[in-house]
């Protein structure tokens, strides 16, 4: 039976359900442009209907970062745009096909990503039997930006003031990322070993590294301590104290983004990288990848130190308490 959309009267639509199907979608497109009637006459779920679902049951549980949820936004709203009426059924791998054509490579395959994600749960929902968004081509991603040589990172450094020139020296030395540098405290230096929760892991106990502080760590740790109180090794005397800063628990804290900020002028002033596309220039996260290149330089394999787990490690549990098994490592490299 197919039900007027506007007068509610239902009418006869012969035994055959796919001829039904095709002649009540003319015939909404005629009485309703850009509705999906179809969908809500035979039950079956829109993919804006799933992708409510998934916003609801799906996402709350992952304590994503800000950064993944917008993400996630961003595809989710491509796909709504796109195929938001359509039945999460009628999906096909050419509709999604289409849409990654006309993105980047890298956008594409975030895209692709967060589509296989929600495709996955409609799976578990029972709403389709395959994931259209795994069968399509994961795109080949050719990085744009250069990689940093020694000799930039030494002229950058040079420009820099010396609270920059110990955060770039830290990143070499110890391969932490931008938010763990940033976070490293002298009270984390305990008999030697500097123990690192790395951030962007830590969730998934994979980051928790003690590192050897031998020579070479140690003269920029004692750098680091300089006429300015701080708790942090990276730290600066601001023009004016700010208290309550977002995320930061001390007034000479050093946010993240002002290391990607002050590398940037300081590598804009060393004059080396003038006419150089914008994608292209490199950023304070390429000093972590000129340490790797420099530890193997020096016949030292720093996948360890970097963080780079190849298998999972474990937590001890003891009378209910967690203790993390830290990673010992050791950093270094000699600069």
């Amino acid at each position: 039976m197919y039900r007027h959309p506007i007068t509610g009267k239902r009418h006869g639509m012969g035994a055959s359900k796919a001829q039904a199907i095709a002649a009540a979608k003319e015939l909404n497109a005629m009485l309703i442009p850009d509705s999906d009637l179809v969908a809500k006459v035979l039950g079956r779920v829109t993919l804006n209907d799933h992708i409510d679902w998934f916003y609801v049951n799906v996402i709350p549980d992952r304590d994503y970062k800000a950064g993944t949820l917008g993400t996630y936004q961003a595809q989710m709203n491509k796909l709504r745009n796109s195929l938001g009426t359509s039945a999460v059924e009628d999906v096909s791998v050419q509709d999604l096909a289409e849409l990654m054509e006309a993105q980047s490579a890298r956008t594409a395959n975030q895209f692709r990503q967060v589509a296989t994600d929600l495709f996955r749960a409609a799976m578990s929902r029972g709403l389709r039997d395959d994931n259209p968004a795994q069968a399509t081509l994961k795109r080949r991603e050719r990085k744009a930006r250069q990689r940093l040589a020694k000799a930039q990172f030494d002229s950058i450094r040079a420009v820099s003031k010396p609270w920059m020139r110990n955060a770039m020296d830290l990143a070499l030395v110890t391969l932490q990322r931008r938010n763990d540098v940033a976070g490293l405290k002298f009270d984390d230096v305990r008999d030697g070993i500097l123990y690192v929760v790395q951030g962007k892991t830590e969730k998934h106990d994979t980051g928790y590294l003690a590192i050897t502080v031998g020579p070479a760590l140690l003269s920029i740790i004692r750098r680091c301590r300089d006429d300015v109180m701080s708790p942090y090794m990276v730290h600066r005397k601001p023009q004016r104290k700010i208290k309550d800063r977002e995320g930061m628990d001390h007034w000479t804290q050093v946010a993240p983004d002002m290391l990607t900020r002050t590398f940037a002028t300081a590598r804009d002033e060393c004059g080396l990288f003038a006419g150089i596309d914008a994608a292209a220039l490199p950023t304070f996260h390429e000093i972590r990848a000129l340490g790797i290149k420099l530890y193997r330089d020096q016949g030292i394999e720093p996948q360890r130190l970097a963080g780079h787990s190849t298998a999972k490690m474990t937590s001890n549990y003891d009378s209910g308490h967690d203790e993390v098994r830290w990673v010992e490592v050791s950093a270094e490299l000699q600069i």
